[in-house]
């Protein structure tokens, strides 16, 4: 992020912490709750969402030549792969001789994939590299019966993989380029991850979102863990073309106000969340940042993987000290979203009560409204 943004973001949070007042950007908006729970409106955000560059990993994850992970991203079996080159690639995960799954194992290292049907095996760059008994195939052309390729982008330290084969002409569009550069300058690209885990929720992707789009349930949904650090009801956002950068400016803040402006460092005095189109959420922090990965399973459920992310600490790895610093930090980081996730479920669970036709977004839960606009908009629904 440059320095002249970090100042500007700064002085604007400041402002509204100083004035007790919220960031005001739209009127009040209601939002259909069919739109959290109707089968048909959930196959369709599925299939834009197949459609889409998701993040599944982050680059660290796949640190050395060969390494390798397997992930189901919205039913497309997928192998991830460290080529021999450097660069990060992605295959559909099935034999071309009979369709078996080619490599079973969640995470490892190898040279090449070996299916466990007939023993085909492939090479990191998804090329066919042996076949048993190859002359009962005279009409194989080997050299063309590769791994099926999906599209796969690396930047800023993060892996999307689209798992629609065809969408091959992808690229990044200006948005998400200046948001990568964003992410760059803020050492995103030089990081580790720390520790990470995966569990179902039983909530709507779209409920997960929404959490993390305001801080007007900070004081009582999290008044046991970081509602004392951050002021009531306070934050702000902009659209990224797709994407979104919200500001969440902690209490400390207002110490700037006695200090020269060339002396202010956004990630000392506010957290920042980016949500990150269409499944990832990237949590800033002073030292560190969450990575949230939310896959929808169906229309009330939803995968999601946390993970801590530092910066890289070498061959020698995380010192006893950062161990220890990372392990408090990702702790209490994950209780305070499991807070916000056990209400997603909640909210889930009362919603085919008829009790509520709409929610409500109010006027300084903008980002709500802008983020669930540009969706409809995708889909069709305005």
């Amino acid at each position: 992020m440059e320095r002249a943004k970090q100042v500007e973001l700064l002085s604007e949070c400041l402002g509204l912490v100083q004035a007790k007042r919220p960031f005001v950007t739209e009127d009040e908006t209601l939002i259909p709750v069919a739109q959290y729970i109707d089968e048909g409106m959930f196959e369709q955000e599925r299939a834009l969402l197949r459609r889409s560059m998701n993040i599944v990993a982050q680059s660290s994850q796949l640190a050395s030549p060969g390494d390798f992970m397997t992930r189901d991203i919205l039913g497309t079996p997928v192998l991830l792969v460290r080529h021999v080159d450097g660069t990060a690639k992605a295959f559909v995960n099935v034999c071309r001789h009979r369709g078996a799954t080619v490599e079973l194992r969640d995470a490892g290292n190898c040279r090449r994939f070996v299916c466990p049907y007939h023993a085909w095996s492939y090479g990191t760059d998804g090329s066919l590299a042996t076949v048993r008994y190859a002359e009962g195939f005279p009409t194989l052309d080997i050299e063309n019966t590769s791994l099926v390729a999906l599209p796969c982008f690396e930047a800023a330290g993060l892996l999307w993989v689209c798992p629609e084969p065809s969408r091959s002409d992808w690229a990044p569009d200006d948005a998400t380029r200046e948001l990568i550069r964003e992410l760059e300058g803020l050492g995103c690209a030089d990081s580790s991850v720390f520790t990470a885990d995966t569990k179902v929720w039983n909530a709507n992707w779209k409920l997960i979102v929404d959490g993390g789009l305001e801080a007007y349930h900070f004081r009582i949904a999290h008044r046991n863990t970081i509602a004392g650090f951050f002021p009531d009801n306070v934050s702000t956002f902009e659209l990224l073309g797709d994407h979104v950068r919200s500001v969440l400016p902690r209490t400390s803040i207002l110490e700037l106000a006695q200090q020269p402006e060339s002396s202010w460092d956004i990630r000392e005095h506010t957290h920042v969340l980016y949500s990150i189109a269409p499944n990832a959420s990237l949590l800033l922090q002073e030292r560190h940042f969450e990575l949230i990965l939310s896959t929808p399973i169906s229309v009330d459920q939803t995968r999601i993987e946390l993970m801590t992310v530092a910066p890289d600490p070498g061959p020698d790895g995380f010192s006893e000290k950062a161990k220890g610093f990372l392990a408090a930090n990702s702790a209490f980081t994950r209780k305070t979203l499991e807070e916000d996730f056990e209400i997603a479920e909640q909210i889930q669970s009362g919603m085919r009560t008829g009790a509520n036709e709409h929610f409500r977004f109010a006027s300084f839960e903008g980002a709500l409204t802008q983020w669930h606009r540009r969706l409809n908009e995708k889909l069709g629904r305005v």
